[in-house]
C-alpha cells in the first residue's frame, strides 16, 4: 500500500474526513438547547447527477459496393464494431425526470411524506422564498433516456388561480431545467403552490413529476442572511498550554490547560510541534508550512459555502464573507465588541469534558443567524489539539509519522535542510523530481497538509454552519429534520442540532460518517441545509427554536 493510502486510511480511523465531534452550545440569548458531545462532519448534493444520454444512432451500418448488405471476411473479423452497432441500435427508454424546488431531491421537498419509526407517515411542506428560489427538472439519465427539452411544459397553480411562471433553462449538460424567482419576477405571497412537469424524450413521455409547496416573504426574523455575514476566523488565539505523555507503545497522550494569558505559542501551531509537521526551533520553515496550511483549509472552507477565491459571495452561494487572521481588510479581533462581525477561533482544545469526550469543536447555535457569534472564547472554536490527540493516540497514526514525531526520535518537517525544496509547496508547485532523501518526507508532509486541511475546513465549516442557525429541530417548515427519527433519506439518526444525510454531509456527526466515501466527494452541505443558507426557504418558529432536553441537562454560553 502507499504511503498516500495508508495516511489517508490512518486519518480517516483516527478522526475522519471532518473529525468533528461537534458540540453546539446554545447562544446565551437564546432559548435552551440540548448540550451534549456528539461527533460532525457532509455532503454531495443528493440529487441525481445527469449520465450520459443514448445517443441516436439506429441507422443500419452501410451496404458493401455492390449495393448488398452482406459482409466479406474483413467484415466479420471487425466483430467489435458490429457489437457496437447492435448495442446502439437498442431503442432508448423514456426519460425519467423530477420536479423539484431548489433542486431538493423528492424525498426531502415534501412529494413524498417522511415516515417515523412506528411507520405513521407525516405529510410536510416547504416553505419557499418567494423571491430567492428556484423551480427545477432534474433528469435521471441512469434511469431513462435522454430528454427533448423543447417538449418540456411547467404549469403552476395556487388553488384554483394558475401561476404566471417564466419558462425554464435547459443546462447545458442536459441534465436539467430551472427557472430562478427573483424579486422582480417573485412568486405569489402566503400562497400554497403546486406545479407540474410533462416532457418528453426520443424514447416517449416521463412520467408526470409533481411538487407542492408554500410560498411566502421571508420575514426579517427568520432571514439569516438580510445582508453580507461577514465571519473571521482567528488564528493567533494563545490561552492553552499543550502537554504530552509518551506510552509504552509509543502513542501520545495530548492535554490541554487553560491558561488565560496563554504561554507564548499560538494554539493553532502547538500541538502540530508534538505530530512534527513544524519544528519549534525553524520559525521561520514553520511560518512556511503554517502557511501552507491555512492555504489549504481557506482554499476548502472557500468551496463548501461558494465563495470566490477571496472569499467573497458569489451568486451561488452562500451571503458570506469569511476573512483568515492576516487577510487584507480583515477585522480586527479587538474590535468585536462594536466591528458588526463574526468570529471564531481555529487553535486549541476544548474544556477537560470535551477533551476526554474527543471533541473536535463547538460552536454556539444562533438559530436564522440573527445575532453576531463569539466562538473564539475558552471552550469554543476548533481544535486542532483534538485532531493530532486522536491521530497521536493510536499506533499506526504513531507509525506512519515516526519519522517526523519527536517523541520517536524523528526529525520533524524544516529541521532537515532537504525540506527547503518542498514545504510550502502541493505536488504541482513542485520544481523538478525531489532528491531521492526527501520523497519520503515530502509525501508524509503532504498528506498530513492535505489531510488535515480536509479536516480542520470541515470542523470550521460545520460549526460555522451550527452558528449560522443549523440544524434546527422537526420537519419543514419550521426545522430541517435535527432529531426526527424515521425519514427514508437519513442515514442514521442525530438526536441533537445534527443531521445525517447521504454523502459526506457537513452538518453530519463525525461517528456516522462513511469513510469509504472520502475517497471519491468533497464535504458538503445536504440539499435542505444548503437551501436554507442560500435563503431559497423560510425555516424557523417557536418549536424549531427549542430543543428538548432533560432537566438535568444546563445549556452552555462559554
Amino acid at each position: 500500500m502507499s504511503i498516500q493510502a495508508t495516511i489517508s486510511m490512518a486519518f480517516a480511523a483516527a478522526c475522519g474526513l471532518a473529525a468533528c465531534v461537534s458540540n453546539p452550545t446554545p447562544h446565551p440569548a437564546g432559548p435552551d438547547v440540548i448540550d451534549k458531545d456528539t461527533r460532525s462532519n457532509e455532503a454531495g448534493d443528493d440529487t441525481l447527477e445527469p449520465t450520459v444520454g443514448w445517443d441516436d444512432a439506429t441507422t443500419p451500418p452501410p451496404a458493401d459496393g455492390d449495393g448488398s448488405s452482406t459482409s466479406d471476411g474483413a467484415d466479420d473479423a471487425d466483430t467489435g464494431d458490429a457489437a457496437d452497432a447492435v448495442e446502439d441500435a437498442t431503442p432508448p427508454a423514456p426519460p425519467v425526470v423530477t420536479l423539484t424546488v431548489n433542486r431538493i431531491p423528492a424525498a426531502m421537498n415534501g412529494a413524498i411524506p417522511w415516515q417515523d419509526t412506528s411507520g405513521e407517515t407525516h405529510p410536510f411542506a416547504l416553505r419557499v422564498n418567494r423571491e430567492d428560489a428556484t423551480l427545477d427538472v432534474v433528469a435521471d439519465l441512469r434511469a431513462g433516456g435522454p430528454v427533448d427539452w423543447t417538449t418540456l411544459m411547467v404549469t403552476c397553480s395556487a388553488g384554483s388561480a394558475e401561476v404566471a411562471i417564466g419558462a425554464l433553462t435547459p443546462a447545458a449538460d442536459g441534465g436539467s431545467a430551472s427557472l430562478a424567482f427573483t424579486a422582480e419576477a417573485p412568486l405569489p405571497d402566503a400562497a400554497a403552490v403546486t406545479c407540474r412537469a410533462a416532457v418528453s424524450g426520443p424514447g416517449g413521455a416521463a412520467e408526470a413529476s409533481e411538487v407542492s409547496f408554500a410560498a411566502g416573504t421571508m420575514p426579517a426574523e427568520l432571514d439569516p442572511f438580510a445582508t453580507e455575514d461577514v465571519w473571521l476566523v482567528v488564528l493567533s488565539r494563545d490561552i492553552f498550554a499543550l502537554s504530552t505523555a509518551v506510552a509504552a507503545d509509543g502513542t501520545v497522550a495530548l492535554s490541554s490547560a487553560y491558561v488565560a494569558e496563554g504561554n507564548g505559542i499560538p494554539d493553532f501551531i502547538e500541538p502540530f510541534y508534538v505530530m512534527g509537521l513544524m519544528s519549534p526551533d525553524h520559525p521561520e520553515a514553520t511560518e512556511v508550512v503554517r502557511a501552507h496550511l491555512v492555504r489549504t483549509i481557506r482554499r476548502r472552507a472557500y468551496e463548501v459555502f461558494g465563495l470566490d477565491a477571496e472569499g467573497r459571495p458569489t451568486p451561488g452561494g452562500v451571503r458570506l464573507r469569511l476573512y483568515f487572521e492576516g487577510d487584507p481588510g480583515a477585522p480586527d479581533p479587538a474590535d468585536f465588541a462594536s466591528g458588526g462581525f463574526s468570529m471564531i477561533a481555529l487553535g486549541g482544545d476544548g474544556k477537560p469534558a470535551d477533551q476526554a469526550a474527543g471533541t473536535f469543536g463547538r460552536a454556539l447555535i444562533d438559530w436564522n443567524n440573527q445575532q453576531v457569534e463569539d466562538d473564539t472564547v475558552y471552550g469554543l472554536g476548533v481544535f486542532p489539539t483534538g485532531l493530532v490527540r486522536a491521530v497521536l493516540g493510536m499506533p499506526l497514526g504513531v507509525y506512519l509519522l515516526a519519522d517526523l514525531l519527536p517523541s520517536a526520535g524523528g526529525v520533524p518537517i524544516g529541521a532537515d535542510p532537504g525540506d527547503a525544496v518542498f514545504i510550502g509547496k502541493d505536488d504541482d508547485e513542485l520544481e523538478g523530481p525531489l532528491p531521492a532523501g526527501s520523497i519520503h518526507r515530502q509525501e508524509v508532509y503532504i498528506l498530513g497538509v492535505d489531510m488535515g486541511g480536509l479536516a480542520l475546513s470541515s470542523i470550521l465549516c460545520h460549526e460555522m454552519g451550527h452558528s449560522l442557525g443549523l440544524v434546527p429541530f422537526g420537519p419543514p417548515a419550521e426545522g430541517l429534520f435535527a432529531g426526527v427519527d424515521g425519514p427514508e433519506f437519513l442515514e442514521s439518526f442525530a438526536p441533537d442540532a445534527h443531521i445525517d444525510t447521504e454523502g459526506l454531509n457537513i452538518m453530519q456527526t463525525g461517528g456516522s460518517v462513511d469513510w469509504t466515501q472520502a475517497l471519491g466527494s468533497e464535504p458538503r452541505f445536504n440539499p435542505l441545509n444548503w437551501a436554507y443558507l442560500r435563503r431559497q426557504i423560510i425555516v424557523g418558529g417557536v418549536s424549531a427554536q427549542r430543543a428538548p432536553r432533560s432537566p438535568a441537562e444546563r445549556p452552555s454560553a462559554d
